[in-house]
């Protein structure tokens, strides 16, 4: 039970940390919600002027795309900085002076900014979901909300955003440098797992079906390009959120650790 309080405590001071002038506000979350807002505007209303090759149109199992390339990645940065920064001010001594468990910082990070990644992307996905088919008819009409695909986009999506969140705050606790933790999970995003395609067919089956972010994005509902492994979208899911996971805990446990030694 105090365990509880506690926490509730430790999540409170995050929220109180969070004034309505945090970039966090101001600038991560809108981002993070309009991008792909509008880049899926510019794409529909080119595609409706010829400029750009539409044919076929938007699918629901794709229209989720730039929320889990861009939204998802911008969201996570927001709890990296916040926990990196709790040591480059030295702000963390003070945290700990009123709470000796350590666990219980990252946890509270976790909880908050996870939750906010969860909630901007459910805004974003269900603004393309609803609106997009009735604004841009010839190119998303095949979209549908309350479609299976768009059913699992509307809970799954966030569910990858929160553990993409894990995953970052979990690296930012083994490096608590916000820029290497972005550059590293966009290297192996962008780099790693793009190049993974590039290898000889049969290699590059085996290994893309084993990439996190590849599973992780088919779990969340995008159109799969890799053939499951782990029986099916839910599988994927749940192997992305395992490795996000022993990420946070590894960098919760470093963390502890780190300062215990230094007190």
């Amino acid at each position: 039970m105090r365990t509880v309080v506690d926490l509730g405590r430790a999540v409170r001071s995050e929220l109180a940390k969070l004034s309505w002038r945090s970039p966090v506000w101001l600038a991560i979350v809108p981002i993070a919600v309009l991008l792909p807002i509008a880049l899926n505007a510019s794409l529909a209303i080119a595609t409706q002027m010829n400029k750009v090759n539409g044919t076929g149109g938007m699918d629901t199992n794709n229209a989720g795309y730039w929320v889990m390339i861009f939204s998802t990645i911008i969201l996570m940065s927001a709890g990296v900085a916040s926990l990196s920064n709790e040591f480059k001010y030295a702000t963390a001594e003070l945290a700990y002076g009123a709470q000796t468990r350590r666990w219980l910082l990252p946890t509270a990070k976790l909880i908050v900014f996870g939750l906010i990644a969860a909630a901007a992307t459910l805004i974003a996905v269900l603004v393309l979901l609803a609106a997009f088919p009735t604004l841009f008819p010839t190119v998303w009409g095949r979209v549908e909300l309350t479609s299976a695909p768009g059913l699992r986009l509307l809970w799954a999506l966030p569910v990858f955003a929160f553990f993409v969140s894990a995953l970052g705050i979990g690296l930012a606790g083994l490096i608590p440098r916000p820029g290497v933790v972005v550059g590293v999970v966009l290297l192996w995003k962008f780099g790693i797992e793009a190049f993974s395609a590039m290898l000889p067919v049969r290699i590059s089956n085996v290994v893309q079906q084993w990439m996190p972010f590849k599973n992780g994005e088919l779990g969340a509902g995008q159109y799969p390009t890799i053939r499951p492994i782990f029986g099916g979208a839910n599988g994927s899911l749940a192997y992305f959120a395992l490795i996000a996971a022993v990420f946070f805990v590894l960098g919760t446990v470093r963390l502890s650790r780190r300062d215990l030694t230094t007190d």
